[in-house]
């Protein structure tokens, strides 16, 4: 019989959520953490393999032309607006839980990357932006020749 201990999973618990408030310590707005009623932040994935670094942004009901990536000086920033449908005085909501309104997310990169050759992608109500990364040149030896003058 297997048991478990209840402090591991509590550990784990605390890891998830430690992981979670980190990853929002990069979401900027003005100074404040978008977080009000009238805010609202896309959940993101960021990962990387040998040649790229991708980051997932979910933004369901977001055009394309109200989303724009902009990179800048190792910061990542996803801006744009989930607009509100409008119904007029015809709809009476019950229950209001979908944020709208602009928002942005800021995402420092501590790796080099080719940002001419970056791309961004919308399917699904997914936007995925994929990065190369740029070959780590001091890692590399390279024999310097000695001129004569």
């Amino acid at each position: 019989m297997v048991r478990r201990n209840p402090a591991i999973a509590e550990l784990l618990q605390l890891q998830e959520d430690l992981n979670h408030l980190l990853c929002d310590l990069t979401v900027r707005v003005s100074g404040e953490f978008l977080g009000s009623a009238n805010h609202w932040v896309p959940n993101i994935d960021l990962s990387e393999d040998t040649h790229e670094i991708v980051v997932k942004a979910e933004v369901p009901g977001v055009a394309q032309a109200d989303l724009e990536v902009v990179f800048q000086e190792g910061y990542l920033q996803i801006r744009g607006e989930k607009r509100q449908p409008s119904h007029g005085d015809k709809v009476r909501y019950l229950c209001l839980e979908r944020g709208y309104g602009k928002f942005y997310r800021t995402i420092y990169l501590t790796i080099a990357v080719d940002i001419g050759s970056a791309r961004a992608k919308l399917a699904g109500g997914v936007l995925t932006i994929m990065l190369p990364k740029l070959s780590n040149r001091r890692k590399q030896e390279k024999i310097i020749p000695i001129e004569i003058s």
